[in-house]
Protein backbone atom coordinates (compact mmCIF):
# COMPACT_ATOMS: atom_id res chain seq x y z
CA UNK A 1 0.00 0.00 0.00
CA UNK A 2 1.25 3.64 -0.83
CA UNK A 3 0.43 6.72 -0.17
CA UNK A 4 -1.52 8.17 -2.93
CA UNK A 5 -0.33 9.92 -5.83
CA UNK A 6 -1.80 11.97 -8.40
CA UNK A 7 -0.79 10.22 -11.39
CA UNK A 8 0.54 7.04 -10.87
CA UNK A 9 -0.35 4.18 -13.78
CA UNK A 10 -3.06 1.52 -13.42
CA UNK A 11 -0.47 -1.08 -14.76
CA UNK A 12 3.18 -1.15 -15.34
CA UNK A 13 4.28 -4.18 -17.73
CA UNK A 14 7.69 -4.87 -18.25
CA UNK A 15 7.87 -5.83 -22.07
CA UNK A 16 11.47 -7.63 -21.60
CA UNK A 17 10.67 -9.75 -18.67
CA UNK A 18 7.74 -11.51 -17.24
CA UNK A 19 6.38 -8.75 -14.94
CA UNK A 20 3.31 -7.05 -13.80
CA UNK A 21 2.39 -4.39 -11.53
CA UNK A 22 -1.40 -3.19 -11.22
CA UNK A 23 -2.95 -0.23 -8.87
CA UNK A 24 -6.01 -2.19 -7.83
CA UNK A 25 -7.65 0.72 -6.60
CA UNK A 26 -7.62 2.74 -9.80
CA UNK A 27 -10.82 0.11 -10.03
CA UNK A 28 -12.24 -0.17 -6.77
CA UNK A 29 -10.83 2.57 -3.81
CA UNK A 30 -12.41 0.83 -1.00
CA UNK A 31 -9.67 -2.05 -1.46
CA UNK A 32 -7.82 0.79 1.01
CA UNK A 33 -7.95 3.42 3.25
CA UNK A 34 -8.78 6.80 2.01
CA UNK A 35 -5.53 8.69 0.85
CA UNK A 36 -3.72 5.28 0.39
CA UNK A 37 -3.56 3.15 -2.78
CA UNK A 38 -2.88 -0.85 -3.22
CA UNK A 39 -0.40 -2.45 -5.64
CA UNK A 40 0.14 -5.51 -6.27
CA UNK A 41 2.68 -7.48 -8.36
CA UNK A 42 3.03 -10.73 -10.42
CA UNK A 43 6.92 -11.52 -11.02
CA UNK A 44 7.45 -14.75 -12.39
CA UNK A 45 10.87 -16.32 -10.83
CA UNK A 46 12.71 -19.21 -12.87
CA UNK A 47 13.51 -22.44 -11.03
CA UNK A 48 17.07 -21.55 -10.84
CA UNK A 49 16.24 -17.82 -9.05
CA UNK A 50 15.42 -17.04 -5.67
CA UNK A 51 12.89 -14.68 -3.99
CA UNK A 52 15.35 -12.04 -3.58
CA UNK A 53 15.67 -11.46 -7.51
CA UNK A 54 11.94 -11.90 -8.03
CA UNK A 55 11.53 -8.68 -5.36
CA UNK A 56 14.64 -7.19 -7.25
CA UNK A 57 12.96 -7.45 -10.66
CA UNK A 58 9.44 -5.88 -9.02
CA UNK A 59 11.50 -2.88 -7.77
CA UNK A 60 12.55 -1.85 -10.74
CA UNK A 61 9.14 -2.05 -12.33
CA UNK A 62 8.20 -0.05 -8.69
CA UNK A 63 10.76 2.63 -9.56
CA UNK A 64 9.91 2.73 -13.22
CA UNK A 65 6.03 3.46 -13.30
CA UNK A 66 5.69 4.74 -8.88
CA UNK A 67 8.29 7.67 -8.42
CA UNK A 68 8.98 7.58 -4.75
CA UNK A 69 7.26 4.34 -3.99
CA UNK A 70 9.50 3.31 -1.13
CA UNK A 71 8.87 7.13 0.53
CA UNK A 72 5.43 6.51 0.39
CA UNK A 73 5.21 2.91 1.44
CA UNK A 74 2.71 2.57 4.51
CA UNK A 75 2.41 -1.48 4.25
CA UNK A 76 4.18 -3.93 2.40
CA UNK A 77 3.91 -8.16 1.74
CA UNK A 78 5.96 -10.13 0.10
CA UNK A 79 5.69 -14.08 -1.07
CA UNK A 80 6.62 -16.97 -3.36
CA UNK A 81 4.09 -19.46 -5.03
CA UNK A 82 6.28 -22.21 -5.67
CA UNK A 83 4.86 -24.55 -8.43
CA UNK A 84 2.22 -22.25 -9.63
CA UNK A 85 0.70 -20.92 -12.55
CA UNK A 86 -2.13 -19.51 -13.98
CA UNK A 87 -4.29 -20.76 -17.45
CA UNK A 88 -0.76 -22.42 -18.93
CA UNK A 89 -2.07 -24.71 -22.25
CA UNK A 90 -0.38 -27.39 -22.35
CA UNK A 91 1.60 -27.98 -25.77
CA UNK A 92 -0.34 -29.24 -28.56
CA UNK A 93 -3.50 -28.01 -26.81
CA UNK A 94 -5.49 -24.73 -26.32
CA UNK A 95 -7.87 -22.83 -24.71
CA UNK A 96 -10.90 -24.90 -25.81
CA UNK A 97 -9.47 -27.98 -24.44
CA UNK A 98 -10.29 -26.71 -21.00
CA UNK A 99 -13.47 -27.49 -19.50
CA UNK A 100 -16.84 -25.94 -20.82
CA UNK A 101 -18.16 -22.77 -19.22
CA UNK A 102 -21.59 -24.18 -20.42
CA UNK A 103 -22.05 -26.89 -18.02
CA UNK A 104 -25.17 -27.69 -19.03
CA UNK A 105 -28.63 -27.07 -16.81
CA UNK A 106 -28.29 -23.78 -16.03
CA UNK A 107 -25.03 -24.30 -14.58
CA UNK A 108 -22.11 -21.88 -15.89
CA UNK A 109 -18.45 -22.34 -15.27
CA UNK A 110 -16.14 -19.14 -14.57
CA UNK A 111 -12.46 -18.88 -13.17
CA UNK A 112 -9.22 -19.07 -14.66
CA UNK A 113 -8.50 -22.41 -16.20
CA UNK A 114 -11.80 -23.06 -18.31
CA UNK A 115 -12.79 -22.80 -21.85
CA UNK A 116 -12.16 -18.69 -22.49
CA UNK A 117 -9.27 -17.00 -24.35
CA UNK A 118 -6.40 -14.85 -22.43
CA UNK A 119 -3.65 -15.30 -19.56
CA UNK A 120 -4.28 -15.13 -16.00
CA UNK A 121 -7.06 -12.93 -14.74
CA UNK A 122 -8.49 -12.44 -18.25
CA UNK A 123 -9.51 -16.48 -18.67
CA UNK A 124 -11.58 -15.44 -15.57
CA UNK A 125 -12.80 -12.07 -16.63
CA UNK A 126 -13.81 -13.72 -20.21
CA UNK A 127 -15.55 -17.18 -18.46
CA UNK A 128 -17.45 -14.80 -16.31
CA UNK A 129 -18.62 -12.36 -19.35
CA UNK A 130 -19.64 -15.28 -21.39
CA UNK A 131 -21.05 -17.17 -18.66
CA UNK A 132 -23.42 -14.40 -17.38
CA UNK A 133 -24.04 -13.66 -21.46
CA UNK A 134 -24.81 -17.41 -21.98
CA UNK A 135 -27.12 -17.30 -18.35
CA UNK A 136 -29.12 -14.08 -19.34
CA UNK A 137 -29.85 -15.22 -22.61
CA UNK A 138 -31.15 -18.13 -21.55
CA UNK A 139 -33.44 -16.78 -18.97
CA UNK A 140 -34.43 -14.45 -21.75
CA UNK A 141 -35.60 -17.12 -23.71
CA UNK A 142 -36.97 -18.95 -20.92
CA UNK A 143 -39.35 -15.63 -20.40
CA UNK A 144 -39.91 -15.50 -24.11
CA UNK A 145 -41.57 -19.50 -24.01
Amino acid sequence: ALTTRPGDPFVVSDLDAPGWIERFTAQDPTVAPPGQQLIQGQIPIAPHESKADGLARAEHLLDAGFPGWRDRTVWRRASVAANRTGAVDLPGTTWRDRPAIDRGNGVYLAGDQVAAPGVLSEVSFNSAMEAVTLALTSSRLEVAR
